[in-house]
């Protein structure tokens, strides 16, 4: 029989690149968790964005700010081809406003839900689809592929703007006196189940007559101040925009701060034409977010 082969020593050379792989493992292993680290702490050190927190307290105190308002007029072209009027509706049937966009996943989520409720609820109750400025092919097709029937109006930013929404989906019901009965930002689950108590209430209201009239529901807009009137587009903007100081929550055109007072004189030159509120709002952001602070 051949003689048997050794065995090499516990020290010997073949072990060695074993031991270098481990290390440079054991290297990277810990650049990276440094750099985990050092991404955390930047993270803390920064804080969050102001105009984020402003956001985030908008989105959580709405259902409280809007509950009991009267609802703002809405008057919008239908993908259809028709005209959709709010007062035409008011006291005669619960309204409810959805509004979305084709890109919001919960939005798409929640179609299906929001179109069986409208089917089994009747010609008592308008479900309203609301767009968030969106191309009306990119509308149409969306609505073709969730199979809607319910009637969607393509907004141009202004009612949007009327109803404070800034999160999708938000939904709105408006009750038999015109007033806001829920306002809701998220996507609603189990539609009919969360609905059905204050809309059957809202219901009975009408069907018992107690409904406000057209003329009445313009008539209180008017005594509210919520007729919409020949505002100039910077005062729109200047309406709907957060003021990037964060003064306590405020718009561009309630806030005092010199930020909020260059943005209203920047605005005032004009100029504002090709382009729409969304990026002239992300322009004067940039331009003054450091300004006036």
């Amino acid at each position: 029989m051949p003689d048997p082969v050794p065995l090499p020593p516990l020290d010997a050379t073949p072990l060695a690149p074993r031991r270098g792989r481990g290390t440079v493992y054991r290297l990277l292993l810990a650049v990276a968790l440094v750099a985990a680290i050092v991404a955390v702490n930047a993270a803390f050190k920064a804080g969050p964005d102001r105009q984020m927190i402003a956001r985030m307290s908008r989105t959580q105190s709405a259902p409280s700010r809007w509950h009991g308002r009267l609802a703002p007029d809405v008057e919008l072209p239908t993908l259809d081809g028709g005209r959709y009027r709010l007062s035409d509706d008011i006291g005669r049937r619960v309204v409810i406003l959805n509004f979305f966009a084709t890109w919001c996943g919960p939005c798409r989520a929640e179609m299906p839900e929001l179109e069986r409720y409208q089917q089994q609820a009747g010609d008592a109750v308008r479900l309203v689809g609301v767009d968030a400025q969106e191309a009306r092919e990119l509308v149409a097709a969306f609505i073709d592929q969730m199979k809607t029937t319910f009637p969607v109006v393509i907004d141009d930013g202004v009612v949007q703007r009327r109803y404070g929404v800034d999160s999708f989906p938000t939904t709105v019901v408006i009750g038999a006196d015109g007033r806001i009965k829920l306002y809701e930002v998220g996507m609603i689950a189990n539609t009919d189940v969360a609905l059905r108590a204050l809309v059957d209430r809202e219901r009975s209201l009408i069907a018992g007559g107690r409904g406000i009239s057209a003329e009445g529901y313009r008539t209180a807009l008017a005594a509210a101040g919520s007729v919409p009137g020949p505002a100039t587009r910077a005062e729109r903007i200047a309406a709907a925009m957060p003021c990037p100081c964060g003064c306590a929550d405020k718009t561009v055109a309630a806030c005092g701060c010199r930020t909020a007072a260059g943005i209203k004189a920047r605005l005032a030159k004009g100029g504002l034409e090709n382009r729409s509120d969304a990026a002239v709002m992300e322009a004067l952001n940039r331009e003054f977010c450091m300004k006036g602070m």
